[in-house]
């Protein structure tokens, strides 16, 4: 299938759907502000808001450049240093680039540099409903899920999606019932859900993670790292043989832990075998903790954890750790 001029025609039709998806994001959202006949918000795309073409010098906006030079301009997707769009500070020229094919779609509610919105839509409740529409995204985090596109991805299924997307929004504006927008959220959990509209099922998760300030505890976890204190593969040993215990977050602090715990997105180990937990209010219980209330709060949208044993009785999330000599 990937011979010759088979295979860059399937790897080239991939790589323009995903330009034209990510133009047509663009545009609606541009369109449904300037019409000033409803809420002016619409979801975004994490992508440069402008490109240059190398052989004229013009800045042009990426809604309106042509697909031709979105797909064979690697300048157009990287990510510049001190661009506000990315939020990254400290890069260098050239250092990185976006993958055209992989599309990260951006919810109200926080920016890209951490400023944080009255109001917001976090997307967890975007990726819940477009799962009820047969819609899988690859990944979600707070405010942003990621959309994969492959090859046999046409205009006519991408477009399904963009459906999705407008229908969302006219149910977050007429702020429907959360029984209609997610029936089965609702039939699994109708102490929590039965009575809410999707709009106050929003705004309450978006003022949950503001106050628990989430995005700032994940990117200081994986700043301030854990400390090594024994080697994994005798950590590995005691697990096999049962050395082992499984602690609640309160009762972990100071212990060496015994597996790895990776938290998706984004899908990279915040502990390893053989480091240790840390103090009760250091960066990595702090993180795990805010995740655990988070879930304790809103069930049916819990974090995914791997490495990390839920308590059905109440929730409590437990780790893995070496036991204490005298156990």
């Amino acid at each position: 299938m990937m011979d010759g001029a088979q295979g860059q025609w399937l790897i080239d039709e991939a790589i323009t759907e995903a330009i034209r998806f990510r133009q047509a994001v663009v545009r609606t959202g541009r369109r449904i502000a300037a019409a000033g006949d409803r809420p002016g918000w619409f979801f975004g795309v994490w992508q440069p808001e402008t490109v240059t073409d190398p052989a004229t010098g013009e800045h042009i906006p990426f809604a309106d450049a042509p697909p031709a030079l979105l797909s064979r301009e690697a300048g157009c997707w990287h990510l510049e240093p001190g661009a506000d769009w990315h939020g990254f500070a400290g890069l260098d020229e050239g250092y990185c680039m976006l993958d055209p094919v992989k599309v990260t779609l951006t919810c109200p509610g926080v920016t890209a540099t951490g400023e944080t919105s009255p109001r917001g839509i976090p997307a967890r409740i975007l990726t819940a409903y477009l799962a009820g529409r047969g819609i899988v995204v690859e990944k979600t985090d707070s405010y942003s899920t990621l959309v994969l596109f492959s090859m046999g991805i046409t205009k006519g299924k991408w477009g399904t999606l963009m459906d999705a997307l407008m229908d969302f929004k006219a149910l977050y504006d007429a702020d429907e019932p959360l029984d209609r927008v997610l029936p089965g959220l609702v039939e699994q959990f109708p102490r929590r859900y039965a009575g809410t509209t999707l709009g106050r099922l929003c705004q309450e998760m978006h003022e949950h993670l503001t106050r628990a300030d989430l995005i700032t505890a994940l990117d200081t976890a994986f700043q301030q790292l854990p400390e090594p204190v024994a080697p994994p593969r005798r950590c590995y040993q005691q697990l096999i043989r049962g050395g082992t215990e499984r602690l609640r977050l309160a009762d972990a602090a100071g212990r060496v832990a015994a597996a790895m715990v990776t938290v998706t997105p984004p899908g990279i180990p915040v502990l390893m075998p053989g480091e240790s937990v840390g103090a009760p209010d250091g960066p990595l219980l702090r993180y795990l903790g805010a995740l655990e209330g988070f879930d304790r709060a809103f069930p049916g949208f819990h974090s995914e954890a791997h490495g990390v044993t839920i308590d059905p009785e109440n929730g409590d999330y437990r780790i893995e750790c070496v036991r204490l000599p005298d156990a």
